[in-house]
């Protein structure tokens, strides 16, 4: 609806306007001053309120003569309605008439709320009679939760509480379809704004363990009791006082936040985004210590209330939902006992409630019945938990026994439930006891774009997509069925990240971690050992797959090595793979994974028989004298098939071994005939890899200088993605250079034909001159979290280790348009010679990997050579 200025404005709207502008200052003046969230939200919505009934007062007085008017009723609802308004939200208004007739009020209506947007705020407005509102409430669960916090604003007393009387009251009737209702609808919004309260970038309305949990709390309490206010709650006895008072505190933390987003924006903005983190952490006087940036204690805060409101939450409705009669039926009938204690029944596992009391207080027992829910997939029956959670929340932490560990390890031995039982000890802290480093890992983040989840969060779903593998009909899912021993797995994936937040790489603190605390479970020393260096070795086979040439018989002698049994070597990819699951979705990509595959299946080739990839074995010399027959055979001239021939001994054994000897032979012989100063394109479809493969070859390729920049720039400015590239230089002077490209994303036909692009990649290399060239422009939407907030650094590391012959050359940095073509005539113009490349990216950063030499073919080896080049690329990719 648009707004009017000038003389069109009524005095009473002016008035309201400059009221409401006047109150806002003056209500965030005392925000900043450090007035507590709940004593702000109380202001504005006085505010409000005033600015509201005094719009109705002049709307009243208009229509005075109006009967229908002067028996209605003005009524608050949802955050308006529970005084819990932000800065800019909106504001939720129903009339209620006293009769049935409500047509007569929409003139009414209409002068009334184009007041209020004329006077500055967002509406929600409706005219319901007392039956249409509960009916419609009633219906829907949106509607439901809104007028549940329904407050008298201006009218009949009487009135209101015939309307809200009715509206209790039938809710308490069909408690149960509400609460069933309201927790569906707040899982659809979880699914859209964040199913775990350990999001990186939260929406502190909506998200897990957010302020629309607690109010969740409110809107159950009242189908059930006909009470919104936690405090009465409690007294009722089904609202823990412990849950109430950490709730009470999350919210008060929750709503000074989201006033603190408001206002710094200037808008209705809940989501805290990377930006905001800093900028808050900074004004609330969070600082750097132990190893943690100030935006990361000031998250950490920020998750431990939200997880606090995710446990009420999920206890509260527990107790009020109650189980159908004909489940409890089914299960107390059809029960057997598992142990002396515990009974088992086709949906719950419970404890007798004869030995409840003592057994919840119990941790060697209580880890026993979760052993058996894993066991047998059944869920802990509610009373149960209940119990236990009490009994737990209330123990201190004493020293671990030797029956608790071999418990906790039962429980780590088989898939089953085990993710969601992890997760319930990490609510009742039973796993910061068993394992103490959890305790420090407890709402850590990362403060970049890759991390979607806090450490302790990442670590358990790394637990739960490992679990997953268990349905997988992939090679992972084969593997991840064939390991004997899934407890060691299990363990590792929970500790791998815990060594994060130390100068020292995680890596090896995660080792020493392990070291630690294995004994103290009660594994033995091959036990500790195994798990010890699955977390030392953790990352290597993502990162020899991500960034080395698999091909090469070194790269898997290497990896193989250093992995040093086909038992680790199973381990490590289902660790791999679900360490990278667990990042967040889409990080796990295809590629990935077949780069992972590959990797395992060279290795344990390699294991098996002893014979690594790109070996010159008796099959691929047969192949080159099949090549060399065929040349000969349609050679037409003695000049071309000397030159083929040499071209064809300089091939090596994994060219050699990658394409059939016909295709080969077309390819060398058109290469043979090739002139001067000229080049040749062909390409193939990797249809397996999504990507497509050029062979781009250079006669005469010392005569041109950044040959590789030229063609990386090239596929760059026609919107393509390298994945890897290989760079071989052939007998005589002869660049032969491999490039795999993902297959873009085809709108409408868009995308250009392979051939077009050999083309296009000939005319650049060609060219006498450095072609100019053109970068299509990204959009990124920064509500997709792509908000530039950009704490690392560019690095540049040298590797002169893994090859003799090579320098790896790795550089991280946030990716922009054309940052591989700079990244690419950098090196060129640093004489460097690229042999080889592959290209990762995840969001807005990039880890690229060059295999080079100087123009004399030697490694980069001076620290004065390494710092330049460094300074270089520092610059070319700002």
């Amino acid at each position: 609806m648009a707004s009017f200025s000038g003389p069109s404005l009524r005095p009473a709207v002016i008035q309201a306007r400059e009221r409401l502008k006047a109150g806002r200052e003056r209500i965030r003046q005392h925000h900043q001053s450090g007035v507590a969230g709940v004593q702000v939200c109380t202001a504005l919505t006085d505010l409000v309120d005033s600015v509201i009934l005094s719009l109705w007062q002049a709307t009243v007085e208009s229509y005075a003569d109006d009967e229908a008017l002067s028996q209605a009723v003005l009524v608050a609802h949802g955050g308006f309605g529970r005084r819990d308004l932000a800065p800019y939200s909106d504001v939720d208004l129903m009339v209620v008439p006293k009769t049935g007739d409500s047509e007569a009020l929409q003139p009414v209506a209409s002068q009334f709320t184009r007041d209020i947007v004329d006077a500055g705020l967002q509406l929600g407005f409706t005219i319901r009679t007392q039956t249409e509102a509960c009916r419609w409430a009633w219906k829907d669960a949106t509607v439901f939760s809104s007028l549940a916090e329904s407050r008298l604003l201006a009218g009949s007393l009487q009135t209101f509480q015939r309307y809200f009387h009715s509206l209790r009251k039938g809710s308490q009737r069909r408690q149960q379809r509400l609460i069933q209702s309201v927790d569906a609808a707040r899982r659809d919004e979880r699914q859209k704004w964040g199913e775990t309260n350990y999001l990186l970038r939260p929406n502190v309305k909506r998200s897990r363990g957010a302020l629309r949990d607690i109010q969740l709390i409110r809107w159950i309490g009242f189908a059930s009791y006909g009470e919104t206010d936690l405090a009465r709650l409690v007294r009722l006895g089904d609202f823990p006082e412990d849950d109430f008072n950490r709730v009470r505190a999350a919210y008060s933390f929750m709503l000074q936040l989201r006033n603190e987003l408001h206002f710094a924006s200037g808008k209705n903005q809940d989501v805290l985004d990377r930006a905001s983190q800093l900028d808050i952490a900074r004004r609330w006087g969070y600082v750097d210590h132990d190893n943690h940036l100030p935006v990361e204690w000031f998250m950490k805060d920020y998750f431990e209330h939200s997880r606090n409101v995710r446990y009420a939450v999920s206890h509260f409705l527990a107790t009020t939902r109650r189980n159908p009669l004909l489940t409890r039926s089914a299960d107390r009938m059809f029960s057997k006992a598992v142990d002396k204690d515990i009974r088992l029944g086709p949906y719950h596992i419970w404890v007798k409630d004869r030995h409840l009391q003592a057994f919840a207080r119990d941790l060697p027992s209580v880890l026993r019945l979760m052993d058996y829910a894993n066991r047998y997939q059944r869920r802990i029956a509610h009373r149960t938990w209940e119990e236990i959670r009490n009994a737990m929340m209330e123990q201190p932490i004493g020293p671990l026994d030797v029956e608790t560990g071999r418990q906790f390890i039962s429980l780590l031995s088989r898939p089953g439930r085990l993710p969601s039982l992890l997760r319930r000890l990490h609510e009742l802290r039973i796993l910061e006891k068993l394992i103490p480093a959890m305790h420090r890992a407890r709402g850590m983040l990362e403060f970049n774009q890759y991390h979607k989840y806090t450490v302790d969060a990442h670590s358990i779903r790394a637990v739960e997509a490992a679990t997953r593998f268990d349905q997988d009909e992939s090679l992972a899912g084969e593997v991840y069925r064939g390991l004997k021993d899934k407890r060691l797995l299990h363990l590792a994936l929970l500790m791998h990240d815990l060594g994060k937040g130390y100068e020292e790489e995680h890596s090896q603190v995660g080792y020493r971690i392990a070291l630690e605390t294995c004994p103290r479970l009660g594994l033995d020393q091959d036990a500790t050992e195994t798990v010890a260096k699955l977390i030392l070795l953790h990352l290597t086979m993502n990162n020899t797959s991500s960034q080395h040439d698999l091909s090469d018989p070194e790269i898997v002698s290497r990896f193989a090595a250093t992995v040093g049994s086909m038992r680790m070597l199973d381990l490590l990819l289902i660790h791999s793979m679900a360490d990278m699951k667990a990042v967040g979705p889409g990080v796990l990509t295809d590629w990935k994974r077949r780069l992972l595959e590959e990797l395992y299946v060279r290795t344990r080739q390699y294991f098996d028989s002893g014979h690594l990839p790109g070996e010159m074995d008796e099959a691929t010399q047969t192949k080159r004298e099949e090549i060399r027959h065929r040349l000969r055979a349609t050679a037409g001239s003695e000049a071309v098939l000397q030159r083929s021939e040499t071209l064809l001994a300089s091939l090596s054994a994994l060219m050699l071994q990658r394409r059939d000897a016909d295709t080969l032979a077309q390819q060398v012989s058109a290469v043979a005939q090739l002139d001067e100063h000229s080049s040749l394109c062909w390409c193939r479809s990797l249809d397996e890899q999504e990507a497509t493969e050029y062979t781009l070859v250079r006669a005469e390729q010392s005569a041109i200088r950044g040959l590789f920049a030229r063609a990386a720039g090239t596929f760059t400015a026609q919107g393509l993605g390298i994945l890897r590239a290989e760079v071989a230089t052939l007998q005589p002077d002869i660049a032969w250079d491999t490039f795999v490209i993902k297959n873009p994303t085809t709108v409408e036909g868009q995308a250009q034909q392979p051939q077009v692009i050999c083309n296009t990649l000939c005319q650049a290399i060609d060219s006498e001159h450095t072609p100019k060239l053109n970068f299509p422009r990204v959009w990124k939407s920064t509500a997709a979290g792509q908000e530039a907030v950009m704490l690392l650094p560019t690095r540049v590391t040298f590797d002169n280790e893994t090859f003799d012959k090579y320098t790896v050359l790795s550089l991280f940095a946030y990716d922009r348009p054309g940052l591989l073509y700079s990244i690419a005539q950098t090196l060129s113009d640093e004489s460097l010679l690229v042999h080889f490349a592959k290209i990762s990216t995840h969001l807005d950063q990039v880890m690229d990997i060059f295999y080079v030499t100087d123009r004399e073919g030697q490694q980069v080896t001076s620290q004065a050579r390494q710092d330049a080049v460094r300074a270089a690329l520092i610059e070319a990719a700002a």
